[in-house]
């Protein structure tokens, strides 16, 4: 008889069986990781609680060190997203570390994060924001000397406002642009991305002069804290977040670098708008007072004369266009556009007159015909007659 071509039901299902073994063998860790990761609720309980038994079962087999091993190894290569990991490899090349060394393990659920040196309590929380903020005057720029600005924060930097800045800064001698911004990210949950330690790595060895955040709209979410869940919007959640705000700022700040935070934009979903509201206060509650920081409310170039969510608008050649993503969340390109010239105005501050500067010739004096100075003309009554 002919073998056949076709794998039977058991073959199929024996095969799948093997797979799902293997990936919990290998990836115990990572589910782990995963679970943390999800937003802080019932599920996510659910979830953290399954895994954590999965993987203290499988520690033993010490499967998971092959997986680290990979990791590493790609980390060593560049083949990772992840600044802080990339620069951990790189640092431990130099010092000829093994590789075992450079381990993924799953970080604490609530990493220590470093807080501002005053106390934030007595900071009173704004029951609304400014309709508009003026942006401060930079020093200006020397020739030969470009600006460099770093652009940091969540998807509403990446999507649509990054785009645009890059491009119209791109041929400007007087400013040199950093990215440093991750769709997905936020202050509230460091335990899945930490900007305290990926920031650095994203500038690397730059020092910047100015930076332009725009981050927080991930933000409206639970966390936990010392063991707690500490539900969105509540006293002690507002306080943390003041607290991780104010890190995120002294970090941004400590070189002498100007920050730009700019507010989240009016939002289509009315739940999501009032999220949206409440981290704006929050923000502008820290940076209003902190030195070199400028809250910056984008209201007035992107929403409606209420000051609400608008998604499209007649633009000056009469044309209709579309001021937001579809999400109803992010800028699109023509609504990003609308927040680009005062803030590439404010980078491109006006060069510093040179004093030493011969001064500009005067207009040499008009001859007569025979040479000699012309005499001037003025006039009295209806007549003129020579000065």
């Amino acid at each position: 008889m002919r073998a056949s071509r076709y794998n039977s039901l058991p073959q199929l299902a024996a095969v799948m069986i093997g797979f799902v073994l293997t990936t919990l063998l290998l990836e115990s860790e990572a589910l782990l990781l995963w679970a943390q990761r999800l937003e802080v609720g019932p599920a996510a309980a659910v979830a953290i609680q399954a895994t954590a038994a999965l993987d203290h079962v499988l520690q033993p087999l010490h499967a998971d060190a092959v997986r680290r091993n990979a990791l590493a190894s790609l980390d060593r290569l560049g083949w990772s997203d992840d600044p802080a990991r990339l620069l951990a490899a790189q640092r431990s090349l130099r010092a000829g570390m093994s590789a075992n060394t450079l381990t993924c393990a799953v970080k604490p659920l609530v990493p220590d994060l470093p807080l501002a040196a005053r106390s934030l309590a007595t900071i009173p929380l704004p029951s609304s924001t400014p309709a508009s903020t003026p942006l401060p005057p930079l020093g200006p720029v020397h020739d030969g000397q470009p600006r460099v600005v770093a652009l940091a924060g969540d998807s509403m930097m990446a999507v649509g406002l990054s785009d645009i800045l890059l491009r119209q800064t791109a041929a400007d001698p007087n400013v040199r642009v950093i990215k440093a911004f991750r769709s997905g990210t936020g202050l509230a949950r460091p335990d899945v991305f930490d900007w305290m330690q990926e920031y650095p790595a994203m500038i690397g060895s730059d020092r910047p002069d100015a930076v332009i955040v725009a981050i927080g709209a991930n933000d409206g979410q639970g966390f936990v804290q010392d063991g707690k869940v500490l539900p969105f919007a509540s006293d002690a959640w507002v306080e943390v977040y003041r607290q991780r705000i104010a890190a995120f700022l002294a970090m941004l700040t400590q070189d002498g670098a100007s920050v730009v935070w700019v507010g989240l934009p009016p939002m289509k979903s009315a739940q999501y708008n009032e999220k949206a509201a409440l981290i704006n206060r929050i923000a502008y509650s820290v940076v209003s007072k902190t030195p070199h920081a400028t809250w910056w409310n984008p209201v007035p170039y992107i929403a409606d004369q209420a000051g609400a969510y608008r998604e499209f608008a007649a633009m000056p050649d009469g044309k209709t266009t579309r001021l937001r993503s579809p999400d109803g969340i992010h800028l699109s390109d023509e609504g990003a556009a609308l927040l680009a010239p005062p803030l590439i105005g404010w980078l491109n501050a006006p060069p510093p007159l040179n004093t030493a500067q011969a001064a500009p010739p005067t207009t040499p004096k008009a001859k007569s015909a025979k040479g000699r100075p012309a005499r001037r003309m003025v006039t009295a009554g209806r007549r003129r007659v020579p000065a």
